[in-house]
């Protein structure tokens, strides 16, 4: 069981050499916790004081189950905040240990660099503690199910909140669909937009993470290796963390890792342009830019990627060339794989969404649903989205009531 005076002694032998690879991760603040805990602030999104949701606790028995069966197991856990606080493991061994926290320095050093970070709250912490009074106050002055509800459908926009890096308030994109509709949406009284102003606020907090999955746990890995390969380590320790590396770098068909493939396109900008080259692509690059840069023809074998038919019980790969796998990849990372939507129109007549189409259908056993609860209860008015199905022009609207598809 790990100590904090353990936690001490790693990072008297990691940190000095972080810093002399050219490291600057700011004061990280660690925390030893249990595997159960872990789980619970990761089904939070990382944010330990975040409001009460339903599907937080989904989220945190999905993790559970997991664990329990040995299919996954989360190590640590950074929050982008300053400080950042790094929750780890306290059942790991020592060696392994080592490995966390030189990682975990790493991630702190991308949060504090990378451009898509720079304009968030520095307090994020403090701001979800306070969101989570305002949401309690609002369940106990409207009650569980109007407060539930309205976040349900908080949610289903939560996603489609503008997908820039860039600092944007609320609703002033075309694709803030969730900041439009809280400014614009009929009918809402002032509690329900401040309710849909603190989702839309946390959204943003996290949509960077989302579109630097690949980046940010490939910095990481990378610099890992660099710091474990600096640090004197005893036969016992650099088994040990080989081990846990090769775990962490492992492939697991037809899923993406985004360790391996982060850590490969980091080792090729390394490989290209030394240190500054790699300092760059930190700063710069989300995942599909990353895969823009440096993802080269014989790294996609390395990488484990492949092509897989959908909907089989032992996927196998198809052939495909490198090229092919290279779309299709950018297509899965660009905007985190999310379908882009931008608002038409937001008025009395109803609010309008057009869906820029890249070839893959939206989900049609879930979207007549979610426009019902977003037509319902936050809209109060109809909903529309203008989409293709299998390359055919469709208008497809929820009234509330009555859900309509037609041919236009």
């Amino acid at each position: 069981m790990l100590d904090e005076g353990t936690i001490n002694r790693l990072l008297e032998r990691v940190w000095p050499v972080a810093e002399q690879l050219g490291l600057n991760p700011g004061h990280v603040h660690f925390e030893l916790v249990s595997p159960q805990t872990i789980q619970v602030l990761a089904s939070h999104g990382g944010l330990p004081v975040r409001y009460s949701h339903w599907s937080f606790g989904k989220s945190e028995q999905r993790l559970k189950t997991a664990f329990d069966f040995r299919l996954t197991q989360i190590y640590e856990l950074v929050i982008n905040n300053i400080p950042a606080y790094a929750f780890i493991d306290e059942t790991v061994g020592e060696a392994e240990a080592l490995m966390i926290v030189a990682h975990v320095i790493a991630h702190a050093d991308f949060f504090r660099h990378h451009r898509g970070f720079q304009h968030l709250p520095v307090d994020m912490l403090a701001r979800a503690a306070l969101h989570r009074r305002h949401m309690a106050q609002f369940r106990r002055q409207y009650g569980d199910e109007a407060v539930e509800s309205l976040i349900d459908a908080a949610h289903i926009l939560a996603d489609f909140s503008g997908e820039s890096l860039s600092p944007s308030g609320l609703g002033e994109r075309p694709d803030d669909v969730l900041g439009i509709v809280a400014k614009t949406a009929p009918g809402l009284r002032d509690w329900e937009r401040d309710v849909l102003s603190l989702v839309w606020e946390e959204a943003r907090y996290f949509w960077p993470q989302q579109v630097t999955k690949v980046a940010n746990e490939g910095y990481a890995t990378f610099f890992h290796t660099q710091i474990l390969r600096r640090v004197d380590t005893s036969a016992e320790e650099s088994w040990e963390t080989a081990r846990l590396n090769a775990q962490i770098v492992q492939v697991h068909p037809p899923q993406l890792n985004p360790y391996r493939l982060g850590y490969l396109l980091f080792q090729e900008a390394f490989h290209e342009g030394g240190w500054d080259a790699v300092a760059l692509a930190r700063d710069i690059y989300d995942d599909a830019g990353l895969v823009r840069a440096y993802l080269a023809d014989e790294l996609v074998e390395r990488a484990g990627l492949a092509l897989f038919r959908e909907r089989e019980a032992q996927p196998e790969p198809r052939q495909a060339n490198p090229s092919e796998i290279r779309v299709r990849l950018l297509r899965d990372l660009d905007r985190a794989g999310l379908p882009r939507l931008v608002v038409e129109e937001a008025g009395p007549e109803g609010l309008v969404l057009r869906h820029l189409y890249d070839g893959r259908d939206l989900d049609l056993a879930q979207l007549p649903f979610a426009l019902r609860d977003v037509a319902t209860r936050v809209w109060k008015g109809p909903v529309t989205i203008l989409t293709m199905r299998q390359r055919v022009p469709h208008r497809m609207t929820h009234n509330g009531v009555d859900w309509v598809d037609q041919v236009v």
